[in-house]
């Protein structure tokens, strides 16, 4: 069992409920609660958060739903396997990110990007409203209007690939955006698309191809345009690609919505 006072109160910045969550969860992702391991008892954890008895339980309830722990009568609240966390979510993403990713995490984030970003792109091709479209083209002209302003530039890139993914009408394609926006910040950080003109340009024409052949509704060319922005990318962030990770991927539409 790790002991809570091997370990440094956190700086009290949250709600008491977040501020246990967050430091609970950096900590596992640290591996100072190690994979397997069971977690300090209540007064401890409580007296190293200083919080009540009522927000530790209100957050290892929260992270028992995320996958990161799970508490058993007589044993303890145990620290689950990797495998069991739930890398859609936001707040684990967040906390990965705060602590620097490395090559292989980026790798898996564009990996699912790869895996699902030109299906959405097909199938909001297909059934984008003309609102949706619109709510494009204005992220789009943000983007444009950023080419040396990485933070702007980083929101409106987001506020495109969001839209994008509520027009693809997939309550689970609308569900990754923290994995894009995850992959965006992380990448950005590494080779900002705004470091150069000419780096600029190539992004913009391909998020252009990519909002023209989704006006145009072809889903073929909104899937292709987009496999091509994510390997483009990768490939500006040093992402080595293999056949088996990396691929163009062909996507068809399997509703009628």
């Amino acid at each position: 069992m790790v002991l809570a006072n091997d370990l440094k109160r956190p700086v009290r910045t949250r709600s008491a409920h977040d501020l246990v969550a967050h430091g609970i969860g950096q900590n596992i992702m640290k591996g100072r609660f190690p994979v397997g391991s069971i977690l300090p008892g209540d007064a401890e954890l409580m007296e190293l958060f200083g919080v009540s008895r009522t927000a530790l339980r209100e957050a290892l309830k929260t992270l028992a739903a995320k996958g990161l722990i799970e508490s058993k009568t007589k044993v303890g609240t145990k620290v689950l396997d990797r495998n069991n966390w739930n890398m859609f979510d936001s707040d684990i993403l967040e906390w990965h990110l705060e602590m620097g990713v490395d090559a292989q995490f980026l790798g898996w984030l564009f990996e699912i990007r790869q895996t699902l970003e030109p299906f959405a792109c097909a199938t909001a091709a297909l059934r984008r409203t003309s609102r949706q479209l619109e709510i494009m083209r204005k992220a789009l002209e943000a983007m444009y209007g950023c080419a040396t302003n990485r933070q702007g530039f980083t929101k409106a890139d987001l506020a495109f690939h969001q839209a994008i993914l509520e027009a693809s009408g997939n309550p689970f394609l609308q569900s990754i955006g923290s994995v894009i926006g995850a992959a965006l910040a992380t990448s950005f950080t590494i080779s900002s698309p705004v470091s150069s003109d000419e780096r600029f340009d190539t992004v913009m024409k391909q998020h252009q191809a990519v909002f023209d052949a989704i006006e145009e509704q072809d889903p073929s060319a909104a899937s292709e345009a987009m496999s091509v922005l994510i390997m483009q990318a990768a490939e500006r962030v040093r992402i080595k690609q293999s056949a088996s990770t990396l691929a163009t991927i062909q996507t068809h539409a399997f509703s009628g919505i």
